[in-house]
């Protein structure tokens, strides 16, 4: 099995991206997986070993979170695919699927229409791209979850792995992580969803208050080619504490749009 991850870095013009890859397969058409506001690849190693079991995998720390670097503010959405853009061109990969939790999602959005002829798929996970309710109003909800997650397994995750580098990112990379959080809450880019260029996956919990399944249902009717498929399993974050489940649903879709 080649579930094997190794830690690599590309240093460009202004920033520094640290990245997790699996063996690189001819055979395969590698998955770029962005991860949500906030965190990094960290919290989600379960999730990356289990996908790389089946393709290859490149999962870069989002500019300015945790191991990587950005030396100015990052205002929207295009300015994150952008550096993206010059990480993928360094790494000169001429087709993936791009797979996006909740921030990371809406970077996915934008990235897709950028460079249309390279996306094979996207795959949304409780996504961000459709405002939300104001910060006061997202604090209780935000709290509701939380608390709800603790009775779901992996506690070590919950009460340790996300909180060191939530923390972290809040100490060293104030800044964006802040202007991340009103990205998540305000950008729109609802103008986007009808030029994703590439089949779409969109992945929901029944049960998230962070972005709600309504705004899930909203994407799947002004993307074209999209599908959404919805799970029982606990809130915002439910592929972390699912990350079987999770990783089956996300192989099983490009699995059926590789045999065609």
């Amino acid at each position: 099995m080649k579930s094997q991850l190794t830690n690599h870095r590309v240093d460009l013009q202004d920033c520094t991206i640290f990245y997790q890859q699996s063996r690189l397969e001819s055979s395969s058409i590698p998955i770029l997986f962005l991860h949500g506001w906030g965190i990094s690849t960290e919290p989600y190693q379960e999730v990356l070993k289990l996908l790389a079991q089946h393709h290859t995998i490149i999962a870069p720390d989002l500019p300015s979170f945790r191991r990587s670097t950005y030396s100015g503010l990052l205002p929207d959405y295009l300015s994150y695919s952008k550096c993206l853009l010059s990480f993928l061109e360094v790494l000169d990969l001429q087709q993936f699927h791009l797979v996006g939790h909740s921030f990371g999602g809406g970077i996915a959005i934008t990235l897709s229409t950028l460079v249309p002829q390279k996306v094979r798929s996207v795959i949304l996970i409780d996504s961000t791209g459709i405002p939300t309710p104001s910060i006061p109003e997202m604090i209780p909800r935000r709290a509701i979850e939380m608390t709800a997650q603790l009775f779901l397994p992996r506690l070590r995750l919950k009460l340790v792995d996300i909180p060191l580098v939530f923390s972290y990112n809040l100490l060293f990379n104030t800044v964006n992580v802040i202007q991340g959080l009103l990205i998540s809450l305000y950008e729109n880019i609802n103008h986007l969803l009808p030029k994703i260029p590439a089949p779409c996956l969109l992945l929901w919990s029944e049960k998230d208050l962070t972005t709600p399944l309504s705004n899930a249902q909203k994407m799947a009717a002004i993307i074209p080619d999209s599908k959404l498929i919805t799970v029982e399993e606990g809130f915002h974050e439910w592929g972390l504490w699912y990350p079987e489940k999770f990783t089956s649903l996300i192989l099983d879709f490009i699995c059926q749009l590789e045999q065609y």
